[in-house]
């Protein structure tokens, strides 16, 4: 029962509790509703005349389904939520919770797999250490051998190349001095055969100008004329021939200076082709060689890194067994322990949902208990109950109730 507003509180109610009570309980309590109501009149107004002899008004009685003002309150879906929560909750705990135990594994091989390549990648930067001084050293040893050889190779084929070149020198300039002698020798003949051509034709106009008689000087000068003329004409002669000549051994030499500028190029790519095949076969060898020496030395280190690992290994494993069955012993105490923690984990779920679901409880109740008093107090209801039992002119407010928290 919810009290109207002459009774001064509103005391809580809810859907079990109005369903804990009996027929009686309810007209009890409407009754004592209406004593505050009396109450209440009396004392706060003075007495008036004794009313005249009618038939006595009831009180005013409204009723609220308050189970159904629950269900409808905003918040109500959590309490739901929390009811699934504890009921999954309870359930849980409702089983017994066993260790959950699972054997570790047995089977030592991928441990032991996985020691030997851990033990393998320790030694082996070691042994790859060793291994690279000893290439490192190899190699330099094989660098400075064709060095040598390069340098030696080199110099011989310099000196080849350099006696070639003296031997070709001498036969360029061999040719061109025969070829001068050749043409100076031409010269003089030709000099000689012009000079004798000439020699009677000049002879004969000097006789001429010298029986002219002195008064004559015009027959004279001409014979002068034709002596210079034809004296140029021999010398003209001469000195074109010489110039051919004199071209002849330029174009001569330049034909044998290109001859020899080709053939040593011809000479310097013929030794610089068979030195670079000397020093590639020469390469090869040594390349080879220090192949050879690697795999061997490879080889042993591979013997010698096996011999120690297999060693190491044996004690590696003798751990590993001992390591597993300490293993197998913390996973029991661990699953024991796991368990127990889990239970009391629920447990303290469980509290915690259920206090939620108190502390909204008393959260909705009070909204609705302070929300039907408002209603109380508004339409002027002495008594509001919260469940009837008993015919009673009453007034359900349950729809405007749950239309005020809604809001």
């Amino acid at each position: 029962m919810i009290p109207g507003p002459g009774a001064g509180r509103v005391p809580g109610s809810g859907a079990r509790v109005a369903g804990a009570f009996g027929r009686a309980c309810a007209v009890a309590v409407l009754a004592a509703s209406l004593s505050a109501c009396q109450g209440r009149t009396s004392s706060s107004r003075p007495a008036a005349p004794p009313p005249a002899a009618t038939t006595p008004v009831g009180p005013k009685v409204a009723v609220v389904d308050f189970t159904r003002a629950l269900h409808a309150h905003p918040r109500w879906p959590d309490v739901d939520a929390l009811d699934r929560r504890i009921g999954r909750l309870q359930a849980e705990l409702a089983v017994p919770t066993a260790p959950q135990f699972q054997m570790p594994q047995i089977d030592l091989q991928p441990q032991i797999r996985a020691a030997a390549q851990q033990e393998l990648e320790q030694i082996k930067p070691q042994y790859q250490q060793q291994f690279n001084q000893t290439a490192l050293a190899l190699r330099d040893a094989a660098r400075k051998e064709l060095d040598a050889f390069v340098a030696q190779l080199r110099a011989s084929t310099q000196a080849e190349f350099n006696d070639k070149q003296q031997a070709l020198a001498a036969q360029i300039s061999k040719a061109i001095q025969d070829k001068q002698q050749a043409l100076d020798k031409d010269n003089e003949q030709f000099q000689q055969q012009v000079l004798e051509q000439y020699r009677l034709p000049l002879l004969n106009l000097q006789l001429k100008r010298d029986a002219a008689t002195t008064g004559n000087r015009q027959q004279q000068q001409s014979l002068n004329q034709q002596i210079q003329a034809m004296t140029k004409e021999r010398d003209d002669k001469i000195a074109a021939h010489e110039k051919a000549n004199e071209q002849a051994l330029q174009d001569f030499q330049q034909q044998q200076n290109q001859a020899y500028t080709q053939q040593l190029k011809d000479l310097q790519t013929q030794l610089n082709q068979s030195a670079q095949q000397q020093v590639a076969q020469k390469e090869k060898e040594l390349n080879d060689r220090l192949h050879d020496t690697l795999v061997a030395k490879q080889a042993e280190m591979n013997q010698e890194m096996h011999t120690k690992l297999q060693a190491e290994l044996a004690a590696r494993q003798q751990a590993l067994v001992q390591g597993a069955r300490a293993e197998i012993t913390r996973a029991e105490q661990q699953a024991l322990a796991n368990a127990g923690s889990a239970r009391q984990a629920l447990d303290a779920q469980l509290r915690d949902a259920q206090a939620e679901r108190a502390r909204l409880m008393a959260e909705i109740l009070a909204d609705l208990r302070v929300e039907a008093a408002a209603l109380a107090q508004q339409h002027g209801y002495d008594v509001v109950l919260t469940q009837t039992v008993a015919t009673f002119d009453t007034t359900d407010i349950t729809d405007e109730l749950i239309a005020r928290i809604k809001r």
